[in-house]
């Protein structure tokens, strides 16, 4: 695999940082519950803190909205 950011989007976004994770010997196809708690909680507390906002016109979104644009 290789993953590949143009250097214009750090001209656009000079504090952003990237990160990449790879995975040896997992199996997606199986339930993990401690997972699935984990996803459930966060995606409630996603729901809390943007409940009501327009996320894409949120100042701290916008500059990497028009750098991936």
């Amino acid at each position: 695999m290789k993953f590949i950011v143009a250097p214009e989007i750090f001209e656009k976004l000079p504090n952003m940082y990237v990160g990449v994770v790879v995975a040896h010997g997992i199996d997606n196809h199986q339930k993990y519950s401690e997972i699935d708690k984990m996803l459930e909680k966060y995606e409630q507390l996603a729901q809390q803190n943007f409940a009501g906002v327009n996320v894409k016109e949120r100042p701290e979104i916008i500059p990497y909205r028009e750098a991936f644009r």
